[in-house]
């Protein structure tokens, strides 16, 4: 009763004061709370800052899993990305660490207990070479024994909630079905599954037969991740694994921030209004960066990470994204954006999805 006399009362302020609900995703996000969806941790896009900005702009998702700490010294810059007073978001935000040294893993986890974070997930699916060599993220699912050592040590002496992303497997899809009845003992809070190897990175198609198998042999929560790039697509995928319980959006979202709305089934903008918001979101994203990155070099650097993605959601994107590489100041490059969004860029993300470059290095 209360719910929905707090609900009654933000909508009458928002419509009285002639406030566009589509700029209020708090609203939206408590109205439509299903499916539980999860913003996957895109290593050098969605820190804090990226964070920020999509939660000013856009609702839809539940959970943030943060691109992943690999330091295990708790030093404060290593918690940067996730100290409190540097997020300012609508959603949960779970931080993800890659580590396999027990004795280091625990401290940390305690540190970011210490910050607030009752849910921690540990990486087991980082595809990079550098890491899989390492016998890290993807590369320790080979070694499933080595996984249950790791858990019994940590998870008595440590105060977080863990959560595990995974992958089918290093080099073999078959190491995770070989891994996953081990875990059904382990108080894990939700195992979330790439459908993918770590030799594969983000080439090939997902192996949704292998999901299949490995879901059927665990008695854990399944989160979902891999290639969601469209409403189509999320029904499709949720009406075949109707078991499992959130869905992870990485390339997708970020190319059409849009879709977690799609998703959820929010009342839908119109082109004018989608590119208004668009650019506010740019706007913040591009502001942020400036206060918290030293020179212009690292500014555009870092920008041009971000229209890898974003290009892809405009006609025109690619030659936009070309005059981007060759900008060298700020004000080439905000100029140079205003120019493309002066002209009313046509959107091409449509409910039916877009096609996903291969370049992300999402975790």
């Amino acid at each position: 009763m209360y719910m929905i006399t707090f609900l009654a009362s933000a909508v009458y302020l928002l419509t009285s004061y002639n406030l566009s609900l589509s700029f209020h995703p708090f609203i939206y996000n408590i109205c439509y709370m299903k499916p539980t969806l999860y913003m996957a941790p895109v290593l050098g896009i969605t820190g804090w800052v990226y964070r920020n900005a999509y939660s000013r702009f856009f609702g839809g998702y539940d959970f943030a899993i943060t691109p992943f700490i690999k330091s295990s010294k708790g030093r404060p810059s290593t918690l940067w990305d996730i100290r409190p007073e540097n997020n300012d978001v609508r959603f949960n935000i779970v931080p993800q660490v890659l580590d396999r040294d027990a004795d280091n893993f625990v401290p940390l986890a305690r540190s970011i207990f210490d910050l607030g974070y009752d849910t921690v997930n540990w990486n087991l699916g980082c595809p990079l070479p550098m890491v899989r060599k390492k016998g890290r993220g993807s590369g320790m699912l080979p070694l499933p024994h080595e996984i249950v050592s790791f858990l019994e040590k940590v998870m008595p002496n440590m105060p977080n909630k863990l959560s595990i992303k995974v992958r089918l497997g290093s080099e073999s899809a078959t190491d995770l079905v070989k891994l996953l009845p081990l875990l059904n003992d382990v108080p894990l809070k939700e195992i979330i599954i790439h459908p993918r190897t770590g030799k594969q990175m983000y080439t090939g198609e997902v192996d949704l037969d292998a999901f299949e198998d490995a879901i059927s042999v665990t008695k854990h929560k399944i989160v979902y991740s891999g290639d969601i790039n469209s409403v189509k697509t999320f029904k499709m995928l949720s009406e075949r694994f109707s078991s499992v319980s959130g869905w992870m959006l990485g390339r997708g979202g970020i190319t059409n921030p849009f879709l977690p709305e799609e998703i959820k089934g929010f009342p839908q903008s119109t082109d004018q209004e989608k590119l208004d918001r668009f650019l506010a979101f740019h706007d913040e994203v591009f502001l942020g960066y400036q206060k918290e990155l030293s020179g212009p070099g690292h500014l555009i650097g870092k920008m041009k990470e971000v229209w890898r993605y974003w290009a892809d959601a405009f006609e025109g994107g690619n030659r936009l994204l070309f005059k981007i590489t060759r900008t060298k100041t700020a004000e080439k490059y905000r100029a140079t954006v205003s120019d493309f969004f002066g002209k009313k860029p046509k959107l091409r993300i449509e409910m039916n999805g877009l096609k996903l470059k291969k370049l992300s290095i999402q975790p």
